[in-house]
């Protein structure tokens, strides 16, 4: 029986043993979870100090900042910029009193009811762009090839069918609204 009774007492030490390192264990990664989370609070310290003097030194900070100071103001454009893309994207505006996000097409903002500014319409921008582009050289090329093409349009009323013979839809096509025979008009209706 001896040999049992050693056989279990080297067992317990064993389990004691285990359990100890257990604990053991345990406790180192509660104090490395501790030092982590006072690491954390130091580094968020620090980020908040870095947010504070930037905000109030934008323009007048130390010549050591200068270089973190321009990327600041660059990532903030970029920022700026993207995220206009993205409202671009999703269709939507700032409110210009809230600031939400609201429907291009909504005439009240939904978080606070202000008025939504009309959007600038789209064709006055066009007209904008066409007008240099008349006015450069490389425009009078294709402008003397425009006779040459507007042959083609001519040509149709001689080519016409008549009234009673449906006319070919390439023909149609090419044929602009007004120069189509208006007796043709309700058989396409």
């Amino acid at each position: 029986m001896a040999f049992w009774d050693n056989i279990t007492q080297k067992a317990a030490a064993v389990t004691e043993k285990a359990v100890q390192q257990a604990k053991n264990l345990a406790e180192q990664a509660r104090l490395r979870n501790q030092i982590s989370e006072a690491e954390s609070t130091i580094t968020d310290c620090y980020t908040q100090i870095g947010k504070q003097y930037a905000a109030a030194h934008p323009e007048n900070f130390e010549e050591s900042y200068a270089p973190m100071m321009a990327a600041i103001a660059g990532a903030q454009r970029q920022i700026a910029s993207l995220q206009e893309q993205l409202r671009e994207l999703k269709a939507v505006s700032l409110c210009p009193k809230c600031g939400a996000e609201v429907s291009k097409d909504a005439a009240f903002c939904s978080a606070c009811g202000a008025e939504m500014p009309k959007p600038a319409p789209v064709e006055a921008e066009v007209v904008t762009d066409d007008a240099p582009v008349e006015k450069s050289p490389t425009e009078e090329a294709p402008a003397q090839e425009a006779p040459a093409e507007e042959a083609p349009t001519e040509q149709p009323p001689v080519e016409a069918a008549p009234a009673e013979e449906a006319p070919a839809e390439d023909s149609v096509k090419a044929a602009p609204a007004e120069d189509a025979p208006k007796a043709d008009a309700p058989e396409y209706i």
